[in-house]
Formats: structure tokens, sequence, C-alpha cells
């Protein structure tokens, strides 16, 4: 599943391909994964220009004229492509074609990905929004102080935009054990640990525009320090362990302190 990181690249080369460009058609493939019908959003978006896109948790909001937006979750296996005139891609949720006949697709093999018209913005804060700084993680922690650390930044009902893969290099950059319990994690290792995520993101972001400055799709890992199966041990030498925890797998060395 794309993480921050992926999809705050695929905005900025989603925005620079279609951004000021209007609009001609809308085409839903799959009705079940649209919130609305097809006829809702060709008179809401039709003819209307492409203001912005905005990377919402782990969704792009593509931000129409009239304020009309348009949310795409990508889930596990949604993919953007790009078409000329006529799309050939299978597997289709929906289609834009805009004045230039340019078009974009969204796909998705299990048909999980979904789109959604005008929704509300959620009230979690995103990884990188100001909401969420050093005091919401401390009041955070106390308040689910029971649970494990990986367990609370992955849940999307905490902070939005963080995923299985990040959360491992954080916590590894933080040294910090992914069974911690997140009451137990001292006020200066908290602060460590906030340092940390936008350490993260911020290089992975600039890591993936570096190795593929067009992506609009897919998943580059091979960089990755600790969440990363070609790898034996962490860059600072530590032994990489395996485990399936909470029904994902998660990467960890011993160079991690458990707070319990």
């Amino acid at each position: 599943m794309p993480e921050l990181p992926d999809l705050q690249v695929f905005r900025k080369n989603l925005e620079k391909k279609f951004g000021g460009k209007k609009l001609i058609k809308v085409t839903i493939a799959s009705a079940n994964k649209v919130s609305v019908p097809q006829t809702t959003l060709k008179e809401k978006l039709e003819g209307k220009k492409l203001k912005s896109i905005n990377r919402e948790g782990k969704e792009l909001f593509f931000v129409f004229e009239g304020e009309q937006t348009l949310a795409f979750h990508l889930m596990l296996n949604g993919e953007f492509h790009l078409f000329h005139e006529t799309n050939n891609y299978k597997n289709r949720i929906i289609e834009l074609l805009f004045e230039d006949k340019t078009g974009l697709a969204l796909t998705d093999w299990q048909q999980y990905a979904n789109v959604k018209l005008n929704p509300e913005k959620p009230k979690v804060p995103d990884a990188f929004s100001k909401e969420f700084n050093k005091e919401y993680l401390e009041h955070g922690f106390k308040r689910y102080k029971s649970k494990r650390i990986k367990d609370l930044l992955i849940d999307q009902k905490f902070v939005r935009g963080i995923g299985n893969a990040y959360v491992d290099e954080i916590l590894w950059d933080a040294k910090i054990h992914p069974l911690s319990k997140s009451g137990k994690i001292p006020d200066k290792v908290i602060k460590e640990l906030y340092n940390s995520i936008n350490k993260v993101l911020v290089d992975a972001e600039e890591e993936i525009t570096k190795r593929d400055p067009d992506i609009i799709r897919g998943e580059i890992r091979d960089f990755l320090k600790v969440h990363n199966s070609k790898l034996t041990h962490s860059p600072t030498g530590g032994i990489i362990k395996k485990e399936n925890l909470g029904n994902r797998i998660t990467y960890y060395t011993d160079e991690q302190v458990l707070y319990e």
C-alpha cells in the first residue's frame, strides 16, 4: 500500500501533469467503488478546471473549480495510469479525460480502491499537519498507554498517512522496540520519536523522487534501512529480525529499546 512519502510524490507529479486543465469527461467503470452516481459526477465536475491536488493521510484530494473535491484512496493495489484519448487499462474504477485529451485512470485488480465526492476532512491529524506535534504524541501515549507503539502509530484513527513499512523505519531510527508500551516511553524519547517521524518521511520522499522523478504508482522500498527483505543487518550493524506482529510483517533489531 502506498504510504505518505509515495503519495507526496504522486501528488506533485499528477498536479504537474493535470493542474489547471479542464475536465471534459468522467467515466465510472465500477459504480460500487465510487460514492455517487456518474450523473452526479458529470454535473459537478465536467467543464471544471482542476485547481490543485492535495494529500490527506493516505488519500489524494483532487480539488476542482466550485470547491468540488474528488478523493482517491488507493488501498492495497490501486494504481494511477496515464492515457491519451482512450484508456486501454483493465480493472478500471474511474477515468478522467481532460481538455488536451490527456487522461487519468484509476485501476485495481482487487477492486478495493475507492473514490468519494466531497468527503469530510478527517479530524485525525495528518503526520505532516501542524496539529501533529510532540504534545499530541505525549497526550496520545498517555491516553493509549497500554497499546503497543507500533499498533498506535499505524492506526489511522490516531495519525494519518503512516503505514507498516515506515513505522518500522521510524521506530528503528528512534531506537524504540515495536512492542514497547506507549505509556512507558519517556518524554525525552517521545521528542526523539517525533523528530524521527519527520526525518524518515521527508528523507523517503526525497529518495523516491530521486530514484523515479515521474512516478505516479507503485512503491519504491529498496532504500529502506530495516524494513527490507534483502537486508540482514541495519546500517549500524544490528541483525534485522522479522516477525508477524498483529498480522503485519515487522522488521526491527536489538538496537531498539523495549519499554514495558
